[in-house]
C-alpha cells in the first residue's frame, strides 16, 4: 500500500506548492478570476493556511515514548504547565507508515491546537508484522501510553473527548476500535474519521490477506463517522470507502458522510488526489527507527513545511474535516455542516493562485 504521494506526483506538484501556500497565506488579497459568493469567501478564509496558523495556541510539543518496535507508541502533547481536560486523538497511520513524519503537519496542528495525540507504531520495520496482529499491537501501545499519561499527567486528558483518525490500514484499525474498545481497554470514541480506507488484501497475499475490518454494522448509530477519500485513489480508497459506507446505513444521515476529493489542474499546475494525498510531511517528526531514542521536545515554528503533498486538499479537505470533528469532540457544537447533504462547506475546496476555484468535492450516498 502506498503511504506517500509517488515521486512523479511530488515532482509534478512541488513547483505549485510554494506559490499556492504563499498565495493562500495572503488570501485576503487574492485577485479572483471569477467572483466567489459571500459564503465561499468566508469559507476561503476559514480554512486558509493563515486560519490554521492562528489556531496554534501552543508553541512547542512534548514527546513521550513507550514500548519498542511494533508495541511502541508516541505521545505528542502541548508543552505547557497546568493543562487539564484536553481531548485525545488516537492517530492510526497506514501500512508501513510507522514514521510520523508523513503526517507531521496535521499532528503539529492538532497538538498546538490543544490535543494530545497518541501515535501507535503497531508494526515492525518493513512488512514483518501480519495485518491480523496490528489491531492488537496498536491497542497494546495505546494502553501503555494511557498508563504513562495517567501516572505522569493524571488530569491532562479527558478520555470522554476521544477522536479516532485512521488512514488506509489505520482506518481498519479505527473501525475495530470503534466496535471493540471496551474489550481492547482503550477509550471509547466520540467521533471517527476514516481517510482513504484500506484492508489486509491491499497489502499482502495469501492467508494473511483475510479482511481485518470490524463488524461495521455494530458501530453504534450515535457515533458520527466521516469517510473521505481522494477520487483518484481508485485502487484502495474509493472502492473501500464505498463498501464501508454501504455497511453503515444503520447510522442516521446526520451521523455519516462519504466524500470524494477530486484531482484538478489549472494553467499547467496539477494536484493529484491519489492514495498519498492526505500526507502533510514535517521533518521535525522524522522518527524512522521505532527501536531508537527520539527527541523529547519538538520546537514550534511559524508556517508549515513546504512539500509536494501539502496543498488545498489538506487545508480545505482533510484538515477541515479533521479539525471540525476535533472541535466537536473537544466540547464544541455538533459539526452539522459535515453531515448535511450537499453542504457548500463540504463541496468547496479553495482556489488556485489564479483565483480559479478548485473542483468541487463529490458527496456520495450509497444507502437507499
Amino acid at each position: 500500500m502506498i503511504i506517500f504521494a509517488s515521486r512523479l506526483q511530488i515532482a509534478s506538484r512541488v513547483a505549485l506548492t510554494f506559490a499556492l501556500i504563499f498565495t493562500l497565506l495572503a488570501v485576503a488579497s487574492v485577485t479572483l478570476a471569477a467572483p466567489l459568493s459571500p459564503l465561499e469567501q468566508a469559507l476561503l478564509k476559514q480554512s486558509s493556511p493563515a486560519a490554521w496558523e492562528a489556531r496554534r495556541q501552543y508553541r512547542n510539543i512534548a514527546v513521550d515514548t513507550v514500548g519498542t518496535s511494533e508495541t511502541r507508541a508516541y505521545i505528542f502533547r502541548p508543552e505547557a504547565r497546568s493543562l487539564t481536560g484536553l481531548p485525545l486523538v488516537l492517530f492510526m497511520h497506514g501500512w508501513r507508515g510507522t514514521n510520523p513524519k508523513n503526517f507531521g503537519g496535521l499532528i503539529d496542528l492538532l497538538v498546538r491546537s490543544g490535543a494530545v495525540v497518541i501515535y501507535p507504531v503497531y508494526q515492525a520495520e518493513g512488512e514483518k508484522t501480519s495485518p491480523q496482529k496490528i489491531t492488537a499491537n496498536a491497542a497494546q501501545g495505546i494502553r501503555a501510553a494511557m498508563e504513562m499519561l495517567r501516572q505522569s499527567h493524571p488530569r491532562l486528558i479527558d478520555e470522554e473527548k476521544t477522536l479516532y483518525w485512521g488512514f488506509s490500514m489505520g482506518a481498519a484499525i479505527s473501525t475495530n476500535f470503534a466496535v471493540r474498545h471496551t474489550e481492547l481497554g482503550i477509550p471509547a470514541p466520540r467521533a471517527v474519521v476514516l481517510v482513504a480506507p484500506g484492508d489486509a488484501y491491499h497489502v499482502v497475499h495469501g492467508t494473511e490477506s483475510v479482511p481485518t475490518v470490524a463488524r461495521l454494522e455494530s458501530i453504534p448509530p450515535t457515533l458520527p463517522v466521516f469517510l473521505v477519500s481522494g477520487a483518484a485513489d481508485t485502487s484502495i480508497g474509493v472502492p473501500t470507502a464505498r463498501a464501508w459506507a454501504a455497511r453503515l446505513c444503520h447510522l442516521p444521515r446526520s451521523h455519516r458522510t462519504l466524500l470524494m476529493l477530486p484531482s484538478h489542474s489549472d494553467g499547467g499546475q496539477q494536484i493529484s488526489s491519489a492514495h498519498g494525498s492526505p500526507g502533510a510531511p514535517d521533518s521535525r517528526f522524522d522518527f524512522p527507527d521505532a527501536t531508537a531514542t527520539v527527541p523529547t521536545r519538538i520546537a514550534g515554528r511559524d508556517g508549515f513545511e513546504s512539500s509536494g503533498s501539502l496543498n488545498v486538499l489538506d487545508f480545505y479537505g482533510y484538515w477541515r474535516i479533521m479539525m471540525a470533528m476535533f472541535d466537536y469532540v473537544a466540547g464544541g457544537a455538533y459539526p452539522t455542516a459535515l453531515f448535511t447533504p450537499k453542504s457548500p462547506e463540504n463541496r468547496f475546496l479553495g482556489v488556485w493562485p489564479s483565483g480559479k476555484p478548485y473542483a468541487a468535492a463529490i458527496e456520495e450516498e450509497v444507502c437507499n
